[in-house]
This record gives structure tokens, sequence and C-alpha cells, in this order.
């Protein structure tokens, strides 16, 4: 008697894919010396995956930072009629208030807020900032607090080191020459900023996460998120950006293989670091510039949220173009590469240097003036 059992396919889809963990990477080894190797295959696959990771060891003290924490807090307590002495700067420097920037812009969402299209959203960023670059000068740097020129030009001195060997670890972990990229950031365009995200009314809040979650789950969604959300969906322009925050919670990278949002939470002694676009750019796609939010977090309603983000950029004069190793023809480029092994533990990675450039070459300056310009709704020229 035979059966007539229909046999199943049993064989199951593969798992979907484990979320990335946001990495803390002790530089210190790197700094002193000691293991420049293992810190850099660290930085690699960090970058290769999320593009966001913690650093510990990094040689700022704690207290430099906080110091500038607390004149950010006593001048933005300040009346906005004061702030705004050291207002209406060109490129969006010195201070900015609320609603000012719409960074969905700078993705191509929010370009357009004539029309109602799935990719159109009139969100405006609800936080205020004071945008600082050296040399000191009066129209951006405010006289009130008394001691903030003083803490924030410290800690800007000690940042930009701290970017500068970053940008060292990162030609280690791309395997060029550890030097690589010192003549194309002696000159670095960088930007502190001091950003304060006023506190929200609990319902608010809760309309403001609701609606960035709906807009998160369904990207061809028609979704106005409220002006009381904090900052969209975004991209950084540069290198790369040094954020602390004494509370990051309501921070978010976008997991580009699943969409999933990640939280992104550090501790006070550690800085939050994420590549940008000319970095992946200049890697074609080998290391990630990653999508990324500010939400207001259920633990933090009704609370003010600080943080002050570092913005590292090329020489405004730098042609970014695919660096050796990163694609099939690199003539263009230099080609001081180095033979140290940095191995790629990272899986489903794509051999990136196989593949042609992805990007025609690009100064650094006008990809620049483009992005600030599309986030301030003008155009916007670089001060040199």
């Amino acid at each position: 008697m035979t059966s007539n059992t229909n046999t199943t396919n049993t064989a199951s889809s593969p798992p979907p894919p484990t979320p990335p963990v946001i990495p803390t990477i002790d530089i210190g080894p790197f700094l002193d010396g000691s293991n420049k190797q293992g810190v850099a295959q660290q930085i690699n696959e960090a970058c290769t995956t999320l593009g966001f990771f913690m650093i510990k060891n990094h040689g700022i003290p704690l207290d430099v930072i906080e110091r500038v924490q607390q004149d950010a807090t006593d001048f933005f307590d300040l009346s906005l009629h004061e702030k705004q002495r050291v207002a209406g700067a060109a490129f969006g420097l010195g201070y900015m208030g609320q609603g000012t920037e719409n960074v969905a812009a700078t993705l191509g969402a929010g370009a357009d807020t004539t029309t109602t299209t799935t990719t159109t959203t009139t969100l405006r960023d609800q936080k205020e900032s004071l945008n600082l670059t050296l040399p000191v000068r009066s129209e951006i740097w405010p006289s009130h607090p008394p001691h903030l020129v003083s803490s924030c030009q410290t800690y800007y001195v000690a940042v930009s080191h701290l970017a500068a060997q970053l940008m060292r670890i990162f030609a280690v972990a791309l395997q060029l020459e550890e030097t690589y990229f010192d003549t194309k950031i002696n000159q670095a365009y960088t930007t502190l900023r001091l950003l304060n995200y006023p506190a929200l009314e609990e319902e608010e809040s809760t309309a403001a996460t609701a609606a960035a979650a709906a807009a998160a789950a369904d990207d061809d969604a028609t979704v106005d998120l409220p002006p009381t959300c904090r900052t969209a969906a975004h991209t950084d322009y540069g290198t790369l950006t040094i954020l602390w925050s004494p509370d990051s919670r309501g921070l978010q990278a976008q997991d580009a293989r699943t969409r999933d949002w990640i939280e992104v939470v550090a501790p006070c002694d550690q800085f939050i670091i994420n590549i940008g676009d000319l970095m992946m750019n200049w890697t074609n796609d080998r290391w990630r510039s990653t999508v990324h939010r500010v939400l207001v977090h259920p633990a933090t309603r009704g609370q003010r949220r600080m943080s002050i983000p570092f913005f590292h950029n090329p020489n405004p004069d730098a042609i970014i173009a695919c660096l050796p190793g990163c694609c099939r023809d690199s003539s263009s480029s230099d080609t001081n590469t180095t033979t140290t092994n940095i191995t790629n533990t990272t899986t489903n990675t794509t051999n990136q240097h196989t593949q042609p450039p992805k990007y025609a070459p690009i100064l650094a300056q006008a990809h620049l003036e483009m992005k600030v310009s599309k986030a301030l709704g003008q155009e916007q020229s670089m001060e040199l």
C-alpha cells in the first residue's frame, strides 16, 4: 500500500542578518604605538558594517568636555535676544535658532515643501545651535557666558588633534601609509557645534516619536513629521564626526541591510564616531556613511537634550577621488600604499577594491557648500 503523503520542502530561508553591535574600541594602543594594527583592524570592521563606533582612552579629559557642556548650557539659557547677537553669519555659523535647518533635504527629502509627494517633508529640525570655527571672531563667538570662548577653544584644539589621529588610524585600516591623509587635512575645514534640543511637552513628544516611527517603517508613505521632531534622518557630510553627549539616548543609526534602527548609547567618558559622505566616496562605498536621526527617547520626555558634535572635513581644495586599493582603477590617486595586511573579518562584505570607481572626483569645498545650501534652503558659500 503506497502512501499519498506529499514530501514538503523543509529547507528554511536564510536567517535574517544579525543586527550589528556598535562596538567600543580602545584606541589607546594605537596612540601609544603598542598595537596599531589591532586597533586599525577593529576600525575597519566597524566602518565596513555600520559606520558607527565608540572610542575610549582617547586622551581628552572628561573635565575639559564637561566645562564646554556647562558653558553651552549657560549660553542656551540666555535670552533669545542675547543669543541672536551672534546669529546670521554665512554658512550656518554662529547661533541658529529652532527650525533653521532641514537636514532631511540633504538626502533629497524635504527639498520641495510646496507639494505633498511621498518624498516630501516640511520638517525643520527642532534644535538650536551655536556653530563655531577657528580662529575666534566676534561675529560667531559670543562674549557671554564669559568662559565659553576659553573652554571651547581648549576643547576645539584637543578634538582637532584627535580627529587627525583618527585619520591616521583610518589610513592604516585602509592599508595606506599612516600619514597618507596628513596633507589632505592639514588645513581641514572643521566645525564645533553646541546643540540644544529644548524640552518637549509629553503629548508633543509622543506625536513626534510616532510620526517618525511611521515614516521609518514605510519610506513610501506620505507622512508629514510634526515640527517637534528633533533631527530628521540624514548622513554627515565630511570625513568623520566626533560626538559627545551627557545622555545620547534618542540617537539612532540605521542598518543599511535591514533598515532597522539601532540605539546609539555611549558612556560619558567615550566619544561616538561616525564617518561621513566624503569618506564613503573616498573608499568607494567600502566604508559606510550611515543614515542616523534623533528622536524623543521615552525616558527623556519633558527634558532638554544636549550634545556636542565636532564635524571634520578635508582641506577645502582636496580632490576626493577613489583611494588606492578601494577600486579596480585608482590610477588618478596617489599610490603610496603599504604592504600591511588588515584582515577584514566582517561577513557578507563585497570586495570593493574589485569595483570601478563609483563616484566622479569632487572638490571637498563644492560638496560641503552643496550640502549646507540644501540644509539651510538657500545657496551658501564657505568663508575661507
